[in-house]
């Protein structure tokens, strides 16, 4: 395979929420600490995450998005810290993601680790300064339609990474699975349900998908029971 393994690594509701007040509630430990032990198995070389998410995870939910011009810009990849021991890569079309540091913080066991943005011909000149100012290594999807397969096999092929671990949003798992990206998933249902309209799911379209979707099927290689009420659903793609 000439990119990486991608395996979607997920807590959900039974209903299929991936955010809302069920994250909020009493009694979650055991299945967040499983989803954590889980991840560790995967061996993975990268997390991938969304723009949104990204940015709550490593910015702050309530900083201001960034804002370049509109002009579409005509520059190339720029590649820096090919040797990180990790890479967190964020999948940032719009060029949004306003970084104060070159390596991921807010996580522990980031320390060492790069980041690379994968965005697209859209982010601003000022976006791209910016990641460069940092160090941040970024790859661009030319076109008239945002696309992640040419950047995922820089990702191989440049960085040498193998597997990544895609968390999510649920714009940025549709994307991927919209390309037939995904290979595996993995899948920890909370005792929950959701029926707010508002809250997102683990896979998502959005108003830049320019064709019809079609479904990707996966086949069930293993169930587990989290005690005392979660479960784990391990999928691999047919």
């Amino acid at each position: 395979m000439n990119r990486p393994e991608v395996i979607c690594h997920m807590v959900s509701t039974i209903d299929g929420k991936i955010a809302g007040q069920s994250f909020t509630a009493e009694g979650l430990e055991p299945y967040l600490e499983f989803y954590g032990n889980t991840k560790q198995k995967f061996e993975a070389q990268a997390t991938a995450y969304g723009a949104s998410t990204a940015k709550e995870i490593f910015v702050g939910k309530s900083e201001k998005t960034f804002k370049g011009s509109s002009s579409i810009t005509d520059e190339s990849d720029y590649i820096c810290g090919e040797e990180a021991p990790y890479f967190v890569i964020a999948i940032d079309p719009l060029g949004e993601i306003p970084w104060k540091s070159g390596k991921p913080e807010g996580r522990p066991g980031l320390e060492e680790a790069r980041i690379i943005v994968i965005t697209s011909s859209h982010a601003s000149k000022e976006y791209l300064d910016l990641l460069r100012d940092k160090g941040i290594a970024y790859l661009i999807s030319r076109g008239t339609e945002f696309r992640l397969a040419e950047p995922m096999e820089k990702l191989k092929s440049i960085f040498g990474i193998e597997r990544i671990s895609l968390q999510g949003g649920g714009l940025v798992n549709g994307t991927f699975a919209n390309e037939k990206l995904i290979d595996k998933l993995s899948l920890v249902v909370i005792p929950f349900a959701d029926s707010s309209s508002s809250v997102p799911t683990t896979f998502e379209t959005g108003s830049f998908f320019k064709h019809p979707i079609s479904p990707l099927e996966f086949k069930l290689k293993e169930m587990q029971k989290i005690e005392p009420e979660g479960l784990w659903l391990s999928y691999e793609r047919k």
